[in-house]
């Protein structure tokens, strides 16, 4: 998605939306340090001039900040979850998500965001290997860290209790693909609200007099 970008499907509910202007994946699924047994995913920052550090991250959907911890460990963790029931890939459904690593996070705890606004940051702040985000998805609601949250082996790494597959929470459309793994990245083709009439207003004078006299307004 790019900055601003907002999709809104015919029925009223927002489609949610891969976060970042380029997919570009450094570490899968139940990779080899610190996502064994979970569905954690590490995503860079890029351009089309390359590598982009401390990139933009907004938001897929419009949501709310319903977890903040801000220590070195956690790399200054943030959770949010959907306002509304949202269009993913896998159904309509409350979505749940959470970034680590930014240094310094665009939102605080209880802070609410529109689709598309910027949310976070990519970075390597906490234990990280270079500048990115660890993210994951799961189903709403978010409950608290002890209810939402769960340890998995081999490992004791942490994800979702209730995780779905990123490919199965978000559309890519607007995203540039460069390292997706093979998943089964979609975009949304669903019907979408057609754009308002636009209302014509006349370039003569004397039209646009006889509507001010007819509307009783002089403005």
């Amino acid at each position: 998605m790019q900055a601003g970008q907002r999709l809104v499907a015919s029925d009223g509910y927002e489609v949610a939306l891969f976060p970042m202007p380029y997919l570009y994946m450094t570490q899968d699924e139940g990779g080899n340090t610190s996502h064994q047994g979970t569905y954690n995913l590490d995503f860079i920052g890029w351009s089309s001039s390359g590598r982009v550090y401390q990139a933009p991250i907004y938001a897929p959907c419009s949501c709310r900040c319903v977890y903040a911890l801000n220590t070195y460990a956690s790399g200054n963790l943030r959770v949010f979850q959907s306002d509304n029931l949202v269009h993913t890939p896998g159904g309509l459904r409350k979505i749940i998500f959470y970034f680590g690593h930014d240094s310094n996070p665009p939102s605080s705890l209880n802070q609410h965001f529109n689709q598309g606004d910027l949310i976070y940051h990519t970075g390597e702040y906490g234990i990280a290997y270079g500048d990115h985000t660890h993210t994951c998805m799961g189903i709403a609601p978010w409950i608290d860290w002890s209810s939402s949250m769960t340890e998995r082996p081999p490992y004791n790494h942490v994800d979702l209790k209730n995780r779905i597959h990123y490919w199965n929470a978000v559309y890519v459309n607007d995203t540039t693909i460069i390292q997706g793994y093979n998943h089964n990245w979609q975009t949304w083709s669903g019907p979408t609200p057609p754009p308002p009439t636009p209302t014509k207003r006349s370039k003569f004078p004397w039209v646009l007099y006889a509507r001010k006299l007819r509307e009783g307004r002089w403005d």
